[in-house]
């Protein structure tokens, strides 16, 4: 399959572009070109802001592809959905949209599974998210949609795992907000990376929204203790009402999901258990010498010395 990556150079479209090229497709990616050392050999780049919608309409005249996988960050609209959308004019073949289980509901009970009803319970990400699954779901392509959670991994651009691997390699205190008892489910990039180009071309797909994640849940202090024992680190932990606890983790609510669909529908599971993941993303760490990077910590400093008076 000739396979368009919108984004390509950064973490989940990084390990999904490795993916494919695995599988011999043929690789494209679209993005801004300001990473081309990062594109695999034998990657063709397409260099365009997808915000700049007819700068799309010109790059992409002509271009026709097999399978489309759309990754890219927010503020990624629903505007700038449409308008990839226009510009491929249909010459996409399976879409695959990368959503977020944000777009569920939070305050409904757990686990969450993808007939969940969706909401604005995370503001602007989910609805830019929603309008984005509607859009690829009624483009009248062959679509699917995947919902990732708490995605981690080698090259993780979101400050999660790498949050407590800086702290707990320097024997410093971890702080958890409140009791830290909300739940919270983790998928490895490389697991879904995998499960996108599995799920490519496959007609069971056609339609469908998946959930894609781990199959554990873990709570924020059972996460931080997690890793403590992976990396073979003692954990102190110090609990404030308010604490910095990775990018994503902090936020009061569950985030539990159900991946009973995908393992139905088209036989997919992770590789990696949460406890493997945590290990090989360690491992990667220390080979980019991440551990001898220079940190700021004046944050949790303050807030140590205020939970000490």
């Amino acid at each position: 399959m000739r396979v368009l990556v919108v984004g390509g150079t950064e973490f989940i479209s990084l390990h999904l572009v490795r993916a494919l090229l695995r599988d011999r497709h043929e690789v494209v990616v679209l993005n801004r070109g300001r990473h081309p050392g990062r594109v695999p050999a034998g990657v063709k780049t397409i260099v365009a802001d997808r915000k700049d919608h007819a700068a799309l309409g010109r790059v992409l005249a002509g271009e026709r592809f097999d399978g489309l996988v759309d990754i890219t960050y927010a503020p990624t609209t629903g505007d700038d959905v449409r308008a990839l959308l226009a510009a491929l004019g249909g010459r996409a073949g399976h879409a695959i949209f990368v959503s977020t289980g944000r777009v569920h509901d939070h305050a409904l009970p757990i686990p969450y599974h993808e007939d969940t009803p969706r909401n604005l319970y995370w503001g602007d990400y989910a609805k830019n998210k929603i309008e984005g699954e509607d859009a690829y779901l009624g483009s009248g392509l062959p679509a699917s949609v995947v919902r990732p959670t708490h995605v981690f991994g080698p090259l993780n651009t979101r400050n999660n795992e790498t949050f407590f691997f800086d702290r707990l390699v320097r024997g410093r205190p971890v702080l958890v907000p409140g009791p830290g008892g909300w739940l919270r489910q983790f998928g490895h990039v490389e697991d879904l990376a995998d499960a996108m180009a599995a799920m490519l071309g496959d007609r069971r797909a056609f339609g469908r929204a998946y959930n894609v994640s781990g199959e554990e849940s873990i709570t924020q202090v059972g996460f931080v203790e997690l890793i403590a024992e992976v990396i073979e680190r003692p954990a102190s932990l110090v609990h404030v009402a308010k604490a910095p606890f990775g990018q994503n983790l902090v936020y009061d609510c569950h985030a539990v999901y159900t991946t009973t669909r995908i393992r139905a529908e088209l036989g997919l599971r992770p590789r990696y258990t949460l406890a493997s993941g945590l290990a090989q993303t360690f491992e990667w760490y220390l080979r980019e010498g991440l551990d001898r990077r220079d940190v700021d910590f004046s944050q949790d400093d303050a807030l140590l010395a205020a939970a000490r008076t």
